[in-house]
């Protein structure tokens, strides 16, 4: 083998060894460049994934706290309308979230002697006290002595 012949397999397997680096160079870029691809592409999916999974548990729970909501609203109404009847009945002002005492359940205050519906007015009895009873009732306690105050 001459020099000449040594040099130029020197020189190929130089130009190989440099070829593969450049093709190893050029595949791990191309390589990488779709493993970034892959990963932004599994990422979205995985967003997409939990922004869907976010909506249906804000909604089950809005169905779920409705749903506790209606349930309890015959029981909060009644403790509403029985708070208004007691007040009534003591000769209060009725709290304001009472609702009117036919709103309640059964009808409110019908069963205190009370007619549901009806203004309240203010009467004096002949021994000078004052007390609210139902506009319905006026004649009554006229009859019995009582005067209409305002």
């Amino acid at each position: 083998m001459s020099a000449a012949t040594a040099t130029i397999l020197t020189g190929v397997a130089i130009g190989a060894t440099a070829g593969t680096s450049i093709y190893s160079a050029t595949k791990q870029a191309g390589s990488a460049s779709e493993a970034a691809k892959l990963q932004k592409s599994s990422t979205d999916q995985a967003l997409a994934y939990e922004k869907e999974r976010d909506a249906y548990a804000r909604s089950t729970e809005a169905n779920r706290y409705g749903a506790m909501m209606s349930q309890t609203a015959p029981f909060v109404s009644a403790g509403q309308g029985a708070t208004g009847a007691m007040s009534r009945f003591l000769g209060l002002p009725a709290p304001a979230s009472a609702p009117a005492p036919n709103q309640a359940m059964g009808g409110g205050a019908q069963g205190m002697g009370v007619q549901p519906g009806g203004a309240m007015i203010t009467m004096r009895a002949p021994d000078g006290t004052t007390k609210q009873v139902p506009a319905d009732q006026e004649n009554h306690w006229v009859q019995k002595g009582a005067q209409r105050v305002g």
